[in-house]
């Protein structure tokens, strides 16, 4: 047979042999699970006669495998049914939506003396809308004349543009109580020659929402299993969360304020929404940016202020400083327990780290042999942390494992009594490096020693000590304080014309007299005024004048004078 022709039938091989079945390396670490073994007779009195099944209860934990063995006669090829527990996950439906942005609120003031040129008036900047912004108000307040010198009190008004920060875009949801599935491998493995060919696969998804689920599989052997599973330790809690657009991070709970889908308080994430048509709006904005927007006047006439917001969860743009009072809390996939979290068209799919026990209950025509995988560890290195939510727990990085691990805490070398014991479960099939986040008690608060061995195998043990490493508690920030900022208003204040007018108004010399003292100061200063001008007018009258007169008079000579 030529080259080109066992090529050809190479290749061939490679193309056709796959489409039936697929040359497996390893089966799944078939993990060491059973709990009881047993027979059930099934008897039908109308005909008479029973049947007898082997019924097999298996408890797993999160990424474990149950394999069985069975064989019909001694003639028929040995087949292996494995089921591998993948997930565990909630699926939360989600009750209703809404996007929203960071507002980056740019306010910007001018103060008006009494007394001046009126640039700042109520009518205008009283619940007034401006229109350089996408969002854009404008308030009226009457505030301290500091700087001014007019008695009178003085106006600030103020254009406040809102506009969403960096163009961020939020979609907030609220999720309901979760629907609990149960997500199985389950494959059949024939013997050929000296390998395992995989001859079928399937993803099961099993609901325990009531408590128990039952399947059949009639592909070679009668398999009848049912499914029940323990509560879960943790879960997300119904409630508020939010995604920004572009990432798949959820963020929410109970530490990240977040409005409800119908509030809109200004101390929570949420209040600057945008519509159906995609413009930013903010719910009874007019009235609400007015309450929560404060100016303190340092000098009127120079146009120094600070300005302030009450509430959270927005940016401050002063012109020379941009100040962040928000806080978007941290994605819920930072939870140890949490794997992943995704948000879907109707429903919120989070699938969990740590998982629940399942008990699954066999029955076979046949009775089976439970196979089971030795466990491998070759090293790990690690530390305990406490983070700044004050979790603690193990941070471990496994190298080449495969299969369960018995882990055990100890105070000294000496391992006279753990202060814990866990088991961890590591690869399903492949021996591979892993990183394992594993809680534990408040008791454990500094340096321990901590010991791993793979199951069954406890000469294998290795030893390490691990340090403590404590982060502060989260701290969070306090109220925003003033800003300092400076007005820009040209000619502002100025005394023009009509200042002058207003001013010799007598009916404009009384205002601001609102006390007895400002009376008294305001008469001292009429008399000091009147004296005043009647001493100007007594200088003049009796010294400037007549000095005057007599300086510029000229002397006439009589003709008399002359001939003499």
């Amino acid at each position: 047979m030529g080259l080109p022709l066992q090529a050809a039938l190479i290749l061939l091989l490679f193309l056709f042999c796959p489409a039936v079945s697929r040359v497996i390396d390893e089966l799944p670490h078939c993990t060491n699970s059973r709990v009881m073994e047993g027979s059930i007779r099934d008897c039908d009195d109308s005909k008479g006669k029973c049947k007898v099944f082997s019924a097999i209860q298996i408890r797993l934990g999160l990424h474990e495998s149950a394999c069985l063995q069975l064989k019909t006669n001694s003639s028929e090829p040995a087949f292996i049914h494995t089921l591998e527990y993948l997930r565990l996950e909630h699926h939360h439906p989600i009750a209703g939506k809404y996007s929203f942005g960071i507002p980056q609120i740019k306010p910007s003031c001018i103060c008006d003396c009494a007394g001046g040129d009126v640039t700042c008036t109520l009518k205008e900047y009283s619940h007034g809308n401006c229109t350089h912004a996408s969002i854009c108000y404008r308030t009226h307040s009457f505030v301290s004349n500091e700087g001014c010198l007019t008695q009178g009190q003085a106006e600030a008004c103020c254009d406040i543009a809102i506009e969403p920060y960096k163009g961020w875009r939020f979609t907030a949801i609220k999720i309901n109580q979760p629907d609990t599935w149960l997500i199985f491998r389950y494959s059949i493995f024939s013997r050929s020659a000296q390998t395992w060919r995989q001859i079928s696969s399937e993803i099961i998804k099993v609901p325990l929402n009531n408590g128990i689920a039952r399947f059949q599989f009639n592909q070679i052997h009668h398999i009848e299993l049912s499914v029940s599973g323990g509560p879960t330790n943790r879960r997300v809690e119904p409630g508020m969360y939010f995604v920004r657009e572009g990432s798949h991070e959820l963020h929410g709970g109970t530490l990240t304020p977040l409005n409800d889908l119908t509030e809109t308080h200004m101390e929570r994430l949420g209040w600057m929404r945008f519509n159906d048509e995609g413009k930013l709006a903010i719910y009874n904005g007019d009235t609400k940016i007015k309450i929560a927007h404060s100016v303190r006047v340092i000098n009127c006439v120079k146009q120094e202020y600070e300005t302030k917001f009450a509430g959270r969860e927005y940016v401050l743009d002063t012109g020379k400083r941009v100040t962040e009072n928000f806080d978007l809390g941290k994605a819920l996939t930072e939870e140890s327990w949490i794997k992943t979290a995704r948000v879907e068209s109707r429903v919120v799919v989070v699938e969990h780290g740590e998982g629940s026990y399942v008990n699954i209950d066999v029955l076979t025509e046949t009775r089976p042999q439970i196979l089971k995988h030795p466990s491998q560890m070759q090293n790990f290195s690690g530390l305990i942390q406490l983070d700044r939510e004050s979790n603690r727990f193990l941070n471990v990085t496994f190298f080449g494992v495969k299969g369960t691990l018995i882990g055990k805490i100890y105070k000294s070398e000496t391992k006279t009594e753990p202060e814990m014991t866990f088991s961890v479960q590591t690869s399903l099939s492949k021996t591979l490096d892993q990183l394992s986040i594993i809680s534990v008690p408040a008791s454990i608060n500094g340096k321990r020693y901590v010991c791993f061995y793979p199951a069954s195998d406890l000469k294998g043990e290795i030893c390490k000590w691990f340090n403590y490493d404590s982060q502060p508690l989260h701290s969070y920030k306090a109220l925003n304080p003033f800003e300092m900022q400076v007005g820009d208003c040209h000619g502002c204040n100025a005394r023009g014309l009509e200042g002058y007018l207003v001013s010799l108004d007598p009916r404009s010399w009384l205002n601001g007299l609102n006390s007895p003292y400002e009376w008294l100061a305001f008469i001292a200063e009429v008399v000091l005024g009147i004296g005043l001008i009647l001493l100007i007018v007594a200088l003049c009258t009796k010294c400037i004048i007549p000095l005057a007169c007599c300086s510029l008079r000229i002397p006439k000579y009589s003709r008399k004078n002359r001939k003499k």
